[in-house]
């Protein structure tokens, strides 16, 4: 791999971003150039990646719904390869993904299912998409990182 090591893949404080239920990109880099962009580049040759996603609830909200996404096509499109979900209590959840798989079928890209992630697809490029409903208190917080192997 290009560029190994514990990525950031989002931090947000919750009550900022209420307004954003329909799916707020929480990632935030610059590309080789510095401009901004809302994902992670240069992973090419990644062969696994674990992901952390903290949630820190303080008060007020519903749920939350955090997404890890990688694209194949440069962002034209963009596949959900990790879902946590969240209510009303802190936690933390974890995925471990390897590009490795013995999945010889089609995978079609679709929602995925509750605390749930999906093996084998790696793009060169990943990102943190969430949805939240209500509104949190301003001490709730969500953290996301990804350590690239």
């Amino acid at each position: 791999m290009q560029n190994p090591g514990i990525k950031n893949l989002g931090d947000a404080a919750l009550s900022a971003i209420n307004a954003a239920t329909g799916g707020a990109i929480i990632t935030s880099a610059s590309d080789r150039q510095g401009v901004s962009q809302s994902y992670l580049d240069r992973l090419e040759g990644m062969n696994s990646a674990t992901v952390a996603v903290n949630f820190n609830w303080g008060s007020g909200g519903t749920s939350l719904d955090v997404y890890v996404e990688t694209t194949l096509d440069q962002g034209t499109t963009w596949v959900q390869v990790a879902h946590a979900h969240f209510t009303t209590a802190s936690a933390q959840k974890l995925f471990n993904l390897s590009a490795e798989t013995d999945q010889v079928d089609a995978f079609t890209p679709a929602a995925l299912a509750n605390d749930k992630g999906q093996w084998g697809i790696f793009g060169d490029r990943w990102r943190a998409r969430i949805i939240t409903v209500g509104t949190y208190g301003g001490n709730t917080s969500l953290s996301v990182r990804m350590s690239a192997r």
